[in-house]
């Protein structure tokens, strides 16, 4: 395990808990991103494909994993905390997302992706993890900069983001052209920006537990005693 980024991270409702293929459930993978698990419009805006088979989902978490064991990036499966709304597949223990922090050491900086599971949209998720990833970047690895980034046109995107931007006093950095491509087609992505001091000047202190050696050695969907 990388012993740069905790194995799980843990706030008011929500579980980040690192994956790996030989300790996650691969059915349970595969059925929260398969090809029938995703609705209509709930990739539009993310760089992935529906899993169609279980081997892509075995793929998928190996190469988490694999960033996870180098020291580029915390990668985790994110999951509601007991206590949360809803029953079955969108309570608690259940896959909602995934998150992760990249870390490009040499520049002192850092990036945060999140893809969440529609069923889980309205629930302020996106602002709670990135609180927890900002503490992780500015208060445990000593980082300067976290960026994060749209495409132009993720209006549900646009807003989570901004409002934890404006939390932290960061900024809208501007507008990037032909940033990424999807279906073939360039796109243009809006970046944003908090630095360390913008975060440590804005009076907000989240207060995240890091775990580095779970107790289990599996990544249990429940609350860790």
């Amino acid at each position: 395990m990388s012993e740069l980024f905790p194995d799980e991270i843990r706030t008011e409702r929500l579980q980040l808990v690192r994956e790996s293929v030989a300790e996650c459930d691969l059915g349970e993978r595969y059925a929260s991103m398969s090809t029938d698990a995703i609705a209509d419009g709930e990739l539009a805006y993310v760089p992935l494909e529906p899993f169609e088979h279980l081997q892509d989902a075995r793929e998928f978490v190996a190469q988490r994993e694999g960033r996870m064991e180098s020291g580029d990036a915390g990668t985790y499966v994110v999951r509601p905390r007991a206590g949360e709304d809803g029953g079955g597949a969108d309570g608690a223990g259940a896959v909602a997302g995934e998150a992760e922090l990249f870390a490009i050491w040499d520049e002192r900086t850092a990036f945060t992706t999140f893809g969440l599971r529609k069923r889980f949209w309205g629930r302020g998720y996106s602002a709670e993890r990135a609180a927890a990833l900002l503490a992780l970047a500015f208060e445990r690895l000593d980082l300067e900069l976290v960026t994060v980034t749209h495409l132009v046109g993720n209006e549900n995107s646009r807003r989570a983001i901004e409002k934890y931007v404006a939390r932290f006093d960061g900024e809208r950095v501007g507008r990037f052209r032909n940033q990424h491509v999807v279906d073939g087609e360039p796109r243009d992505l809006l970046r944003y920006e908090i630095a360390r001091e913008d975060y440590e000047g804005s009076g907000e202190r989240p207060d995240p537990e890091f775990v580095y050696e779970r107790v289990d050695g599996r990544a249990s969907g429940g609350d860790v005693a």
